[in-house]
């Protein structure tokens, strides 16, 4: 595998080209400007059935409606569109009452930057909160707050620390949500003792120092890094499938795309042979890949934000083995 020696350009934040950014201290003021100060309703979901008797009598071709058990539809009020279906048991939660969870952090000195919806449902803002420094590089500790009508995005917070240089996402260094309210019917409640035990977001600044300070002293050999890269992108099992050609040279190109930003970022190369490289790299990659490449429909900045807030293209025991070199 042949790998081009490119400097990769400077990279951005996943969430920007969505939505609208600004700066506001009130979650009010930044669903107003998104357009995401809407109300959403929930009613039965129905299907249209035809009626061959009713047809046959009335000489028309007539149908008739019937609900469909256990299913809800959740309806924008401001025009009526179908922002997703969900079970009976599926509790709205609405934004004006999710994104309140930002608001004790705006107290202290957040500012909400951006603020959004994805094509995938994702409903997210953005805050800022403080920067702070490990093995001498700068980090800003961005608080994305979510929410959702469809059942694929919990309604909470989510720490994203980023360097300033580089704006990587490290979700998945704390595995989950910080604070997740789950969409029933005692979700209101659940989102004032949410808020009342935002102290915790305290505990995460010295847990993420603590796994940045370990990566920074563990050092990676090449076939280190070899295994680790054939453990992101692994080759199909099925030899005999007839993609298995087109599925390797797939993967070759991944693995291409990654080692471009190992090997060549100025921002990733300079920490050397230890596993922060490889770990600024991986999340480089997953937050800033060129996912054309992977993606064909629809917005790639919108499915690779919601990607990766859903946890679906990170892979979370990389970090783990790679902090405890148990690879």
């Amino acid at each position: 595998m042949s790998l081009t020696i490119t400097e990769v350009p400077r990279r951005r934040a996943p969430w920007i080209g969505i939505g609208v950014s600004g700066e506001w201290q009130d979650y009010r003021e930044a669903l107003h400007a998104a357009e995401l100060d809407f109300d959403v309703r929930s009613l039965p979901a129905q299907v249209e059935i035809p009626d061959p008797i009713l047809s046959e009598t009335m000489g028309v071709a007539l149908t008739r409606y019937e609900e469909v058990p256990g299913v809800k539809v959740n309806v924008r009020k401001t025009d009526d569109q179908i922002l997703g279906c969900v079970s009976s048991q599926y509790g709205v939660i609405q934004n004006d009452d999710a994104f309140r969870l930002l608001q004790p952090l705006c107290h202290a000195g957040a500012v909400i930057t951006h603020a959004g919806m994805t094509e995938q449902g994702l409903v997210f803002m953005v805050a800022e909160w403080h920067n702070f420094y490990v093995g001498g590089e700068e980090y800003d500790l961005n608080i994305m707050c979510t929410n959702s009508f469809n059942g694929n995005f919990p309604c909470g917070l989510i720490l994203t620390p980023t360097r300033i240089i580089c704006q990587n996402m490290y979700r998945k260094v704390v595995k989950d949500q910080l604070i997740s309210v789950r969409h029933m019917s005692l979700a209101p409640r659940r989102i004032e003792e949410a808020i009342a035990q935002q102290e915790m977001l305290l505990s995460f600044e010295e847990k993420f120092k603590g796994v940045m300070e370990s990566s920074l002293s563990i050092q990676l050999a090449q076939s280190d890094v070899d295994k680790l890269v054939a453990m992101i992108f692994p080759y199909p099992k099925d030899k005999e499938s007839m993609r298995y050609e087109t599925s390797v040279q797939q993967i070759n190109m991944l693995r291409e795309e990654f080692l471009d930003t190992y090997y060549c970022a100025s921002d990733v190369k300079k920490f050397g042979a230890c596993a922060m490289r490889f770990l600024h790299a991986y999340y480089d990659y997953l937050s800033h890949g060129n996912l054309v490449r992977r993606e064909t429909l629809g917005n790639v900045d919108s499915k690779r934000l919601s990607r990766l807030v859903s946890g679906e293209s990170v892979n979370g025991n990389i970090v783990n083995m790679l902090v405890q070199k148990k690879f």
